[in-house]
């Protein structure tokens, strides 16, 4: 999306006669969230029809998805007669290095009742048969706390799309604009256009335009008669300029041309989802819609040959398949394509059109049909050197830590290369590959190098790993709570020394040499078990200190500003509890010790009095059978001079306690439970919740995680255990959130779990036999 100038022309405009037929009703409006959204000019439902009326007006139809329906004043006809066959232009915004481009449908009112609820046809631009064209896409954008908005598609693809610090209003559209349009998230589905997009100069980021068929795709030509359309099969900016339409290019939803005489209504899609640095996100704009009327006069070629768009660099020994077609008025035609490198030393092509990279180097691959030849340019580029970019810093046994590494080519740029990763000790760990996706799961203390080359090349880099023992790890009691959630009910969890750095965003400081356990290791190690997604930061908002920012779980956000009260709306916070203090900041200097109680916890207004409540279990473990009491009580907190205070608590009466079936609390908040069954049992009240495991004999031991066999790791369909003395153990699986899944014998020494059903993620594997314990972790792909 472009920098908006509002700018009003006194002189050079365009004469547009009465009897220009123009879509100039606008029957709905419905942007996605972008950074022109909310803005009265250009992102409102009065700016979009204010476009349809007046020709140098503008509308932004936000990021993915985003659409409007116009209407035109009389029918279009679908008249080859008019100039290059096309029917009516549509004008937007776009500029040389800055296309936007929209999908467009067309409808006719075949019921004839003046409104767009017949067929919708889809206009089969260039890019309809490309290979990275998606139909169908549906992507879901979330309402949040600040101006961000989060997204998340079908393809489990999640992200962000970032506030800028030009356009300050709300991304989001708001209620008071558009009343109908829902407030916490927002879907949409359409076709989905692959980004042509130049990153190279990140200073310039350039998304250039499609062939043909799109809206806001090429610029405007000013001071033209807008009744006389571009040639869209020549390169050059013709007539007027902008995205001329032949209603002939429509198809139906199998991909097949229709027959259209005339059409009524127009609709626009925003088809791309891409950032452009600066200038934001590419979101469809537009500025007016005209008929084109006959002009035998007009006159220009009318085939066209497309060579999509392709990566430019091949490394050495790769291949790329060039997509070409062949256009004929606008619509698909086959044709034999004559394929020709220019340095064959370089690189060679076969008359498919794919490319064999030979050595370093360019070339221009030249395509030709009849008399039209296209050139695209392709470097050849050798690996140079490796990155390899995982931390290491803190690894346990029974840690899973996902590998990556940067592999940059011979000028120094980043490949999009998958790299291999090796271990040269597997008494200390195993590396476990799942696609083109490297694990490496820490088993036994120790050393080990790791490995990182390249299929092909003799290019590798190395890093010593050092997997610390258990004995470095202590235990606290935790909990994670949003003011209406509980994250993580309360549980005994390992916290290690691991380095914070990689988790705090723009990061100012250096939390890698914390030698002790402090706050900030208690509250990783918490939010890690969670399974959420988060942010630390150490900004000006809290003078420098560590604080947390974010946590997201489903996409949903909750933001804490580290104890900032001014202006109110950053009165946030996410607080931690340590025992009986409360911390805001700080993370990095509190220090924790063994058997600790923290609660990490969002108030959503600081600068008010607000409740903290607790669930207090008797014990933390417990067998069939045996009574547990529980106790929920509340104190009234308060911010001032920079500390937060407490009331006292009280105990919550007649309130529902969950433990499988309802409870409700005496006068004194109590309430005593009998466990009818082994846990694990989560036990929850509002946004408080405790986890009762279930007893295991003090004086077990623990298996060494030798004896052990478990793989594969990360597993699909079927877990394999095998061990010594494994005859008659009892195998129990709790999933993350410690609920019990798996709960039985092994009848051999070797054993074999189907695992096919199991939810994908993180679970914990028991095994216990002559009091001996072994645990394990592994992961469902």
């Amino acid at each position: 999306m472009k920098k908006i100038k509002f700018i009003i022309l006194l002189i050079g405009l365009p004469f547009i006669g009465n009897s220009q037929n123009v879509a100039n009703r606008m029957f709905d409006y419905k942007p996605a969230p972008g950074q022109h959204i909310n803005i009265e000019q250009i992102g409102t439902p009065q700016a979009a029809q204010k476009m349809a009326e007046i020709e140098n007006d503008l509308v932004s139809l936000g990021n993915f998805g985003g659409t409007i329906i116009l209407g035109f004043e009389t029918a279009c006809e679908n008249n080859p007669e008019n100039p290059y066959g096309v029917d009516f232009t549509i004008f937007g915004n776009a500029f040389s290095g800055s296309s936007e481009p929209g999908v467009v449908w067309v409808m006719k009112d075949e019921n004839q009742n003046g409104q767009p609820d017949d067929r919708w046809f889809e206009i089969a631009g260039s890019n309809h048969i490309h290979s990275k064209t998606i139909k169908n896409y549906a992507i879901t954008y979330f309402k949040t706390e600040t101006r961000d908005i989060h997204w998340k598609d079908d393809f489990g693809d999640s992200g962000v799309l970032l506030a800028n610090g030009y356009n300050l209003q709300e991304y989001y559209p708001i209620e008071s604009i558009f009343p109908e349009y829902p407030q916490d998230s927002v879907n949409f589905k359409g076709t989905f256009l692959e980004s042509a997009v130049d990153n190279s100069n990140p200073q310039e980021i350039k998304n250039h335009s499609l062939a043909f068929g799109y809206a806001d795709n090429h610029p405007k030509k000013q001071g033209v008669d807008l009744s006389l359309p571009d040639n869209p099969f020549s390169e050059e900016v013709e007539g007027a300029g902008g995205d001329p339409i032949d209603i002939s290019w429509a198809v139906d939803s199998t991909g097949n041309y229709v027959d259209l005489d005339l059409i009524h209504f127009v609709k626009i899609v925003s088809g791309n989802f891409a950032s452009l640095g600066r200038l934001g996100e590419s979101s469809t704009d537009i500025s007016y819609v005209v008929d084109v009327e006959p002009n035998s006069n007009v006159v220009g070629k009318e085939n066209l040959l497309v060579v999509y768009h392709h990566r430019e660099k091949i490394i050495m020994g790769d291949s790329i398949q060039l997509e070409v077609q062949y256009f004929k008025n606008g619509r698909k035609v086959e044709e034999a394509i004559n394929y020709t490198s220019l340095n064959q030393m370089v690189a060679k092509v076969d008359q498919n059109g794919k490319i064999i990279a030979q050595n370093t180097g360019e070339t221009e691959i030249e395509v030709s049909v009849f008399d039209e030849i296209k050139s695209t340019l392709i470097k050849v580029v050798a690996p140079d050197s490796i990155q390899i970019l995982t931390e290491f810093s803190s690894v346990y046994p029974g840690d899973s830590i996902l590998l990556n590494a940067s592999i940059f080519d011979n000028e120094g740029e980043i490949l999009e290369t998958p790299a291999i990763f090796s271990n040269i000790n597997n008494e200390v760990g195993d590396i476990i590959s799942v696609g083109e996706r490297f694990w490496f799961v820490a088993s036994n203390p120790g050393e080990t190098t790791i490995k990182c080359n390249l299929e092909g090349f003799n290019l590798d880099k190395t890093v010593l790993v050092k997997v610390l023992s258990v004995n470095d790890k202590i235990q606290i009691y935790f909990s994670l709570k949003t003011e209406t959630e509980n994250l993580l009910p309360l549980q005994w969890i390992d916290v290690g020394l691991n380095n914070l750095n990689a988790f705090v965003e723009n990061r100012q400081n250096n939390y890698s040499e914390l030698d002790r356990h402090f706050l900030g290791h208690a509250i990783l190690a918490g939010l890690q078990k969670a399974e959420v997604n988060f942010n630390f930061r150490d900004d000006e908002n809290s003078e420098g200190k560590l604080y947390l920012y974010s946590v997201e779980k489903e996409g949903l956000f909750s933001y804490g500003w580290g104890g900032k009260i001014n202006p109110q709306a950053f009165a946030r916070a996410w607080i931690a509890r340590l025992n009986h203090k409360q911390y805001l900041s700080d993370f990095d200097k509190t220090e924790i010790a063994n058997g600790d109680t923290i609660v990490l916890y969002h108030v959503s207004n600081i600068t008010e009095h607000w409740h903290f409540s607790r669930l207090i279990s008797s014990t933390d473990s417990a067998m069939a059978g045996e009574n547990i009491e529980l106790l929920l009580e509340q104190t009234t907190c308060s911010f001032t001079n920079d500390s937060i205070s407490e009331s006292g608590f009280s105990p919550v009466a007649n309130t529902e306690i969950d433990a499988g079936q309802s409870f409700f609390t005496d006068e004194s908040g109590k309430v005593n439970i009998l466990l009818e069954s082994d846990p694990p049992l989560i036990i929850t009240s509002g946004n408080d919740a405790v986890l009762i495991s279930k007893t295991i004999t003090t004086d077990a031991d623990h298996f060494f995680t030798s004896e052990i066999r478990v793989y594969p790791n990360p597993v699909e369909n079927e877990l394999n255990i095998s061990g010594e003395n494994l005859e008659g153990a009892a195998l129990i699986i709790f999933n993350v959130n410690g609920q019990k899944i798996i709960d039985q014998n092994i009848d051999s020494e070797s054993f074999t779990l189907n695992t096919k059903n199991f939810i994908s993620g993180f679970y914990h594997l028991k095994i216990v036999h002559n009091k001996r314990i072994g645990i394990h972790k592994f992961i469902k792909k």
